[in-house]
């Protein structure tokens, strides 16, 4: 373990449990629905991977991570613990399982040296604020519903997670606007297909992966 990722570990566990407990306070706000408190959990876990692009760098430190999460997740989806923060539909909440394995996948493909660091992290970020932030503002302003692969999605929505990937996209890749746009049509058409939380998944590993291969 090389200097810093002690520190790094640390701040790993005292943030997932933050990000739990705001999930709680939401839940007991009253004022979300259990998918918006999902959708809370969802963005702010996905902030960890700054917490690991700076601090951890040896391999097996870099996974613990994302192993821990699934492991927690799957234990937190089907033991029922999911009902405290009033989530309960498990196809639905596997989702939760869903991302750290993408995660995992994404740092394997950095470790093979497919793709770079920048690109595992625009592949979180994409996925945590893009996918979080267009269900959010779909649920609450999308007025014009449609379906695609059984995925219930809003025009609204896509437009937010097109906007949000193209912003992330030039922010971590500084990279021409035509695969900025490459990208964020890519990752947009994967949520609005993608079903049962599935999106987990493909929008991460698919963005990451073309990060890395057209920038």
């Amino acid at each position: 373990m090389v200097e810093g990722e002690l520190l790094g570990l640390i701040l790993s566990l005292v943030f997932l449990v933050a990000i739990i407990a705001l999930g709680f306070l939401a839940k007991l706000s009253g004022r979300f629905s259990p998918e918006s408190v999902r959708k809370i959990i969802h963005i702010g876990v996905s902030n960890w991977i700054l917490i690991s692009a700076k601090y951890l760098s040896t391999f097996w430190v870099t996974l613990l991570g994302p192993i821990l999460f699934t492991l927690l997740n799957t234990l937190f989806v089907y033991s029922g613990a999911s009902k405290v923060l009033g989530m309960g539909d498990r196809k639905r909440d596997n989702g939760l399982i869903y991302f750290p394995i993408s995660i995992i996948v994404l740092y394997l493909l950095k470790y093979s040296n497919v793709i770079a660091l920048e690109d595992v992290v625009l592949g979180v970020l994409v996925m945590g604020y893009g996918d979080g932030l267009a269900a959010l503002i779909g649920k609450k302003f999308g007025s014009h519903k449609f379906s695609l692969m059984k995925a219930n999605k809003s025009v609204e929505g896509c437009l937010v997670m097109f906007v949000v990937t193209c912003i992330l996209t030039l922010v971590i890749k500084n990279t021409e606007l035509s695969k900025v746009l490459i990208i964020a049509i890519v990752a947009t058409l994967l949520e609005a297909i993608t079903p049962l939380g599935f999106d987990n998944i493909t929008v991460p590993i698919i963005t990451g992966l073309l990060g890395g291969l057209i920038c």
